[in-house]
Order: structure tokens, then sequence, then C-alpha cells
């Protein structure tokens, strides 16, 4: 995400002089470990903080450059996983 705003700020003109991102989420380990099938074993929810020094005039404008992101996508909308295993 952090990536995605820094190149499409550029291809905008929007300079960007820092840019320091922080991830952290909560994950119940019952359901990370399989201990219960009450608890899915993903994170309940991912936040993302970021401290940027710019030029831009308002800072929707970067969050919608991150929503832009390929990785904002996968784990924002349902997307199909198909894992394959081949044992040698």
């Amino acid at each position: 995400m952090t990536t995605t705003m820094i190149y499409h700020a550029a291809v905008r003109g929007i300079k960007l002089d820092e840019v320091e991102s922080e991830l952290e989420g909560d994950l119940d380990l019952r359901g990370f470990f399989g201990i219960s099938d009450e608890v899915r074993p993903g994170y309940q929810e991912i936040r993302v903080n970021f401290k940027v020094k710019t030029d831009a005039e308002n800072v929707e404008t970067l969050k919608e450059l991150v929503k832009l992101s390929p990785v904002y996508d996968v784990v924002s909308s349902g997307t199909r996983v198909n894992v394959e295993i081949e044992k040698k």
C-alpha cells in the first residue's frame, strides 16, 4: 500500500518528502491454531496508519491512492485463492 501511494502520487505530481507506515491487526490465536471453530483463523481487523510529509492539499486524495493498491484490494475484497500442493 505504501509503494502504491508513492507511485501514484508521483504520476499525479504530488510531492511526498517522507512516508512512514505502520500496520497492526487483531488476531485471535484460538482460530489461528485451530483450537476453536467459532473463531476465524484470520485477522478480525487490520489498521494501516501513515505519517506523510507532503504538499498534497487533502489527505483524502492520498487515501484514495492507497485504495488502488493490489494489497489493499486482496485484503479488503474476497479474492478466490487456489492452493495446489505437489508431493515429491
